[in-house]
């Protein structure tokens, strides 16, 4: 096997597992974005520090979560887009 062909199989590789971990992360995002949301209400009517906190972190968790399922769908995008065009 070529060099190019080598490349082309290793871009593949990639944009798949890329793929599949975005699809992962989508449905433990789902899950986590429920639990959340759960503890979000069982602790709404209080107002302390740590509270406001755990919410804030919660929320950045899904917001980082979201994130990494979208870079590695571009991922994914990218490398195929390169293998298709070499």
């Amino acid at each position: 096997m070529s060099d190019l062909e080598q490349l082309k199989q290793a871009l593949y590789e990639v944009a798949s597992s890329a793929r599949q971990t975005a699809g992962g992360l989508g449905d433990f995002k789902q899950n986590f974005s429920q639990h959340s949301a759960r503890i979000e209400s069982l602790i709404s009517g209080t107002s302390t520090g740590a509270d406001r906190q755990l919410v804030e972190l919660l929320d950045g968790a899904n917001k980082a979560i979201e994130a990494a399922a979208q870079a590695l769908d571009a991922a994914a995008s990218g490398a195929t887009g390169y293998a298709d065009q070499i």
